[in-house]
């Protein structure tokens, strides 16, 4: 399991396997503990509510996640500044804040406050996932949308599996109706909750943490058989996180049904969608049937690659368009695959050529004693590979043979 560090230091997931959703899980807490103080003045209730919070600020240090702090700043901010402006609410609100800050500082984590790529990185996937999302309104299909954003949107040195916002992730994922849905509740349920403050400050709190970091990972929450390679420890506590957001959600939107409400609700959830519309791009890859891409251009080149390439690497012979897989095609046989006149068969792909007997076919690093069928134009082989075969069956038939990859 990969494991978060900063300068040599171990960053604490409390079973998380991300310290950034261990810290929105404690930066939701803080606002109840906030209203606990509040709500039971008595010395043998305050201490303990008192220690609490602390403890909780220490975690949430330790867990040295920028975005934890921002969000429990936001949440003093909320709690304390607007929603009852008073001397005595400002005073606690200093108070708590100066405390957050000797705990971070205590922990070594104030160093970890600068603009690296780790935060710049997620303004170009954003913006990567919303020309994805313009060009593909209705989804993605579960999982694929840091695949396709790596491959063709974001340069070689950003890999992601999400797009860094749960929000985003989820609109591009599922599309627009899913959006809406998710959007659309969740700000009800902020419109309606004004009778429980800590309730909504810490359904702010998580929102705002779900938009900065993938806190609600399908890739893990779904795959039941295999907790997303992740440990299940993690994978409960990240089933807890979510039922901890949709139970805010609920519980904030219980009572009379404001339909004033709901409408303003529905019109800034159908709005947010609308407005990704403007990242619009030619050059982003379409969606077909849920499985494959379109690449943009004039070519209807079928590029079917194994586990050996990736979609990065297979784009690159495809400069005039085609469609590929968005998952390797190597034990994929019983998968009807679209017709095509030009195939780039990767790897072990090449058996595929076989089902294809009257179209070109282009062959990407072949098995070393693949047997060149006679739809054959052309064969790229890998370097320092054994290709002598190869090599005297392209030899004797005349096709052209490269040492292209």
């Amino acid at each position: 399991m990969m494991e978060f560090t900063y300068d040599g230091m171990v960053r604490w997931g409390f079973g998380f396997y991300n310290p950034n959703h261990a810290a929105a899980l404690f930066a939701a807490l803080l606002p109840f503990l906030w209203a606990a103080w509040e709500r039971f003045p008595r010395p043998a209730c305050r201490i303990p509510v008192a220690a609490a919070t602390l403890l909780t600020f220490a975690a949430l240090a330790l867990t040295f996640s920028r975005t934890g702090a921002a969000v429990a700043v936001l949440e003093l901010v909320l709690y304390f500044g607007c929603r009852k402006y008073s001397a005595v609410s400002l005073r606690r609100g200093g108070i708590l804040l100066i405390a957050l800050f000797l705990a971070f500082l205590a922990a070594g984590a104030l160093a970890r406050f600068t603009l690296d790529r780790a935060a710049t990185n997620r303004l170009a996937i954003w913006q990567a996932g919303a020309a994805l999302f313009a060009a593909n309104p209705l989804g993605v299909g579960h999982g694929n949308s840091g695949a396709i954003a790596s491959a063709f949107l974001l340069p070689p040195r950003i890999v992601c599996r999400t797009l860094v916002n749960s929000h985003l992730t989820l609109l591009v994922e599922y599309g627009i109706f899913a959006g809406v849905l998710w959007l659309g509740t969740l700000f009800y349920a902020l419109l309606n909750g004004s009778r429980h403050p800590a309730a909504r400050t810490a359904l702010i709190g998580l929102a705002a943490s779900a938009f900065s970091s993938s806190i609600f990972d399908g890739g893990i929450l779904f795959d039941f058989h295999g907790a997303g390679g992740l440990s299940r420890l993690n994978q409960c506590l990240s089933w807890g996180l979510l039922f901890f957001y949709l139970g805010l959600i609920v519980f904030l939107s219980l009572g009379r049904f404001h339909l004033r409400r709901a409408a303003i609700a529905a019109s800034a959830a159908l709005l947010l969608p609308v407005s990704l519309f403007l990242f619009s791009s030619p050059q982003t890859p379409k969606v077909l049937e849920g499985e494959f891409l379109r690449l943009p251009g004039t070519s209807t080149s079928l590029a079917l690659y194994d586990n050996a390439f990736t979609l990065r690497e297979c784009a690159t012979l495809l400069p005039e368009g085609g469609i590929l897989p968005i998952h390797s095609a190597e034990l994929r046989a019983d998968t009807p695959f679209p017709a095509s006149t030009r195939l780039i068969l990767f790897g072990e792909c090449a058996h595929f050529s076989s089902r294809y007997p009257h179209a070109e076919v282009t062959l990407v690093a072949p098995p070393p004693h693949f047997v060149l069928p006679g739809n054959i134009q052309r064969v790229l082989l890998t370097r320092y590979a054994e290709n002598d075969l190869l090599e005297l069956q392209a030899q004797a038939r005349d096709i052209p043979c490269d040492y292209a990859l």
